[in-house]
């Protein structure tokens, strides 16, 4: 029976199942009320503002509410939205009276799901500005890290250092797992500190990218 449960594979993958979670969230952040969204989408964009400082998030801010306005207001998404907010025109029918109540009844399921649907695009445009933001800093850390890993690699060719295959795999599973990660926080209906970003893009990147470019085979 142990063996048998040994052999048994899991149905979904770890990455999978976080995706899943992240889906489940966000399907129930519908049923939350709009204003905690929005207390928790100005919790994080102020955290970004003590991280960064005011003259550099102003350019955050602006980036994020330029795109908005190109994906969402000039596609008229954001509108559509907020047409859910308007209340329900008077009725002129006895049926259209009845339509309208039953109406009355879903109308603030609607409009909330309509506001806490309009907060989470916004709060994703900002996260994507804040990830293009570190960009160049993970441009100016990394490619010295290129470099470096290139020339640790270079010298073991030659000499009896050892490339190690598991640093090699682990550092590339490191970089699909930040890549991977980036792209979640997207979708994450909850406030992210900044500083988890910039330390994934900043910090372990670069890491990884020494350790996967230093441990190559020695013979490609």
């Amino acid at each position: 029976m142990l063996d048998q449960l040994k052999d048994d594979k899991w149905p979904i993958s770890f990455k999978g199942l976080i995706i899943w979670v992240t889906a489940i969230w966000l399907v129930i952040m519908f049923f939350v009320p709009a204003s905690f969204v929005y207390q928790n989408m100005m919790k994080e964009i102020q955290w970004g503002e003590k991280m960064i400082g005011i003259s550099d998030f102003s350019d955050v801010m602006k980036t994020t509410n330029e795109r908005y306005k190109y994906f969402f207001i000039d596609t008229r998404i954001d509108s559509a939205l907020k047409n859910f907010y308007k209340p329900l025109p008077k009725a002129k029918t006895p049926v259209g009276d009845t339509l309208n109540k039953i109406g009355g009844i879903l109308a603030p399921f609607f409009m909330n799901g309509a506001k806490v649907f309009n907060y989470l695009l916004y709060i994703m445009t900002y996260r994507l500005s804040l990830i293009i933001y570190w960009i160049p800093f993970l441009i100016v850390v990394g490619l010295p890290s290129v470099f470096a890993g290139t020339m640790k690699w270079m010298s073991k060719r030659y000499t009896f250092g050892y490339s190690s295959p598991f640093f090699n795999r682990r550092s590339l599973t490191m970089i699909g797992w930040g890549i991977f990660s980036m792209i979640l926080s997207l979708f994450i209906p909850f406030p992210i500190p900044p500083m988890i970003s910039a330390v994934v893009i900043i910090v372990a990147m670069p890491i990884a990218f020494i350790l996967l470019i230093s441990n190559l085979p020695k013979r490609i």
